[in-house]
Order: C-alpha cells, then sequence, then structure tokens
C-alpha cells in the first residue's frame, strides 16, 4: 500500500470517548494494514528477530477483553498493590510512570492519535486460556482504556516448542525493559524497572545472587535506555542489596488516590476532606488546598502528601516528606509577611497532614506517616503498639 498523506500515519479517534462512555473506538483492517507497510521489521531485529523462547507471530487487532497483564496480586500487609497500581507489565515496576510521563503519554494520544508508523505493544499468546499477555505496551493500555477502544492492535508473539514455561517467562521478564527505550507513544524502562526485574530473576532462581551474574543479566536492559556500565554496576549492587520481601512503592497522584480509597481515612461530609498532593508540587498543591479550604469552611482539610518514584530507599522518602513540610511553612512565612505585615499566622481549617506509606519494610502500609504539628517535618507511626518518630 503507498502512503500518500502525513494524517494517515495515525489513527485519529474519538477523543471525546474518554468522557462519553457511549462513544467507542477500534482498529480496522486498514489500520493493521499501513503499519505493517510503515513498520519495517528488518529495522528492528530486537523485537522482530530471534529469541530463545518465543517467535514473533504477526501484528494482529485482538478483542480488549482478551489482553490481560501478567502480575500476579501480591498482598502487602492488606493491600493488593498488584491491582493497585494498575495493569502493568511484571517486568516492569507496578505503578512505576511518573505524572508527567502520563501526562505527555495522553497529550501524544489526544493531538497525534494512535500512531501507526512505531511499533505498537507486544503480547504473548497464551494456548492453554486463549489469551494474550502483555510484555510491553501497558502504558498505552491505559489511554487506549480512557478513550474506549473495544481492541487493541498489537503485535503478538507464540511459544517456540520444546520450551518451558519457567524459560518463556525468563525470556519475557527481560524483555519487558529491553522492548521499553524512550519514545512515544511508549514511556521507557527506568532504573527502578531493571532493579525489579534483577530482584525478580534471583527470586525466582533464573539467576544466582552474585553481582557477575546480576549484571550480566541487566547489562542488555540498562544499554536499551542508554545507562551506562558504570551505572549498571550500581544498579547491579542495588539490586544485590535489595531482594527483601518489602518493596518501595513508586506512587503518582492516580495511585495514591487509590491507595487512600482503600484505607481508614474517609472524608467525613461537613468535618472532614482528605487530599492528595506531590512532593515536587508545593506551591500549587497549597494554592489549591487554600482554594478547597474556603469552599468548604466548615470541614478540616487534610493534605497527604505522595512522594513520588523512590530509588534511595527510606533516606529519600523521609527528606522529601521533609522538605515539602519545609517548603510549605517557608511560602507561609513569605505570605506573613508581605500580604499580612507580619501578623501572626491563623491557618483555619487546612492542615498539611502526613505521607503515603512508600518504604513497607519501614511502615504500616495502611496507616499515614502522620506529620508533628509542632515540628520541623518530623512524622510518626504507630508500630507494634510504640509511636515511633522519623525524620528527626
Amino acid at each position: 500500500m503507498k502512503i500518500k498523506r502525513n494524517y494517515e500515519i495515525t489513527y485519529k479517534f474519538n477523543i471525546k470517548a474518554s468522557v462519553d462512555k457511549t462513544i467507542f473506538n477500534a482498529f480496522i483492517d486498514k489500520h493493521k494494514e499501513i503499519l505493517e507497510t510503515l513498520v519495517n521489521k528488518e529495522a528492528y531485529p530486537e523485537l522482530y528477530g530471534e529469541f530463545k523462547t518465543i517467535e514473533f507471530d504477526g501484528f494482529k487487532i485482538i478483542e480488549a477483553n482478551k489482553v490481560k497483564t501478567d502480575i500476579t496480586d501480591k498482598d502487602i500487609q492488606g493491600i493488593n498493590y498488584g491491582t493497585m497500581f494498575g495493569i502493568t507489565q511484571k517486568a516492569r515496576k507496578a505503578g512505576g510512570v511518573s505524572d508527567s510521563e502520563s501526562k505527555d503519554l495522553r497529550t501524544s494520544f489526544k493531538s497525534r492519535g494512535s500512531m501507526l508508523n512505531v511499533p505498537p505493544g507486544a503480547v504473548f499468546e497464551n494456548i492453554k486460556d486463549k489469551l494474550y499477555t502483555y510484555i510491553t505496551g501497558m502504558t498505552r493500555e491505559w489511554e487506549y482504556s480512557t478513550f474506549n477502544f473495544t481492541n487493541r492492535l498489537v503485535a503478538v508473539y507464540k511459544r517456540k516448542d520444546g520450551v518451558t514455561d519457567d524459560q518463556v517467562s525468563n525470556e519475557l521478564s527481560t524483555l519487558g525493559n529491553i522492548w521499553n527505550p524512550k519514545s512515544l507513544p511508549a514511556v521507557e524502562a527506568k532504573e527502578y524497572d531493571i532493579i525489579d526485574e534483577g530482584i525478580r530473576a534471583i527470586d525466582n532462581k533464573w539467576i544466582e545472587r552474585n553481582l557477575s551474574e546480576i549484571i550480566e543479566r541487566i547489562r542488555p536492559q540498562c544499554k536499551a535506555v542508554s545507562i551506562g556500565e558504570k551505572r549498571t554496576s550500581y544498579l547491579a549492587t542495588v539490586i544485590y542489596n535489595d531482594t527483601g520481601d518489602n518493596p518501595v512503592l513508586p506512587m503518582t497522584q492516580e495511585k495514591a488516590v487509590y491507595w487512600l480509597d482503600k484505607t481508614k481515612y474517609k472524608n467525613v461530609p461537613g468535618k472532614i476532606r482528605y487530599v492528595i498532593k506531590s512532593y515536587d508540587m508545593v506551591t500549587k498543591g497549597q494554592v489549591d488546598a487554600v482554594k478547597l479550604a474556603k469552599k468548604y469552611p466548615k470541614e478540616e482539610i487534610r493534605v497527604i502528601v505522595q512522594c513520588g518514584i523512590i530509588t534511595g530507599g527510606i533516606d529519600q522518602y523521609i527528606n522529601r516528606l521533609k522538605k515539602f513540610w519545609t517548603d510549605w511553612f517557608t511560602i507561609y512565612d513569605a505570605y506573613q509577611q508581605v500580604v499580612f505585615g507580619g501578623k501572626p499566622q491563623d491557618i483555619q481549617n487546612l492542615t498539611l497532614y502526613g505521607g503515603v506509606p512508600q518504604v513497607t519494610e519501614e511502615f504500616d502500609g495502611l496507616q499515614v506517616c502522620l506529620y508533628k504539628q509542632d515540628g520541623d517535618g518530623e512524622f510518626t507511626q504507630k508500630l507494634e503498639g510504640k509511636t515511633i518518630t522519623f525524620g528527626v
């Protein structure tokens, strides 16, 4: 097929479907034909070349209800984090997509449509249940769901003869990161994805827990996203030192709201209202919270901070919570001097309340890390009957 017009390289679907669920979008054979013309398989040997346990079986249109994630439900302290952080392929850390990346992807879909000149998401065909499991493409899956797509246009891979389930899982785990370099409409694999995959490889006994095997496994994943050899060695050391059962949870605004909904912290009409704000949006977060406090003068507005994607453990988490507190009250102090002529602060129905507990090894995953209201950013949790203070 000869492609003449630029707009034919994308499927400009109906974006109104994101708010009007009576509108549906769907791929058709024409879209698949354009994709097959524009995506030169020989130019992507890393995607459509030779593999140990799987083989490329063509581009196909499949019904949305036939596609699934391979994340298994993992309960941590009563919260189903596999479900909580959305459907993200197992090779990549659940929920590990930042708010800015999600926004960029949403903007790409709205302005460009679904691009037909780039490799689509990849799925593995499960012969037993006749379903398809994502290898890569889950960030796009969120957008397809948002815009009410009834089907998916994907690259399908099938199992080679004579290989075991464990051998297939081992290879798919690494491919989930290698196949995610930075390019819209995709979100690249990050360091925490690679760390998480390395930990999974050790847990599943695909590799031994030694630095040489860890480095050998993650090197192709690091190379795919331009991580150098020195940083690769560092990530291998992190994997070696972080093979426990209690992960540090990456967080976005959407995931934090979902977390809040599963806890005891409920809005009480006329009395209490909880809001989530990102650690790196102090000024905007404060302005929005003040407007909300004005709108609901009879309710105490309690601000809970989500600390984003944590790669530096509890120290980084503590620093982000403390910095948010400091910056929050620095802004108050500026208003006090400039707007109110130095008069004492008399804050009414607005409280900087605490943080989402993302370091599961240290915190109870169902309790807010409560700010000490008379402190300088310290916060507490009640653990095993004792109130423990962090950030001192």
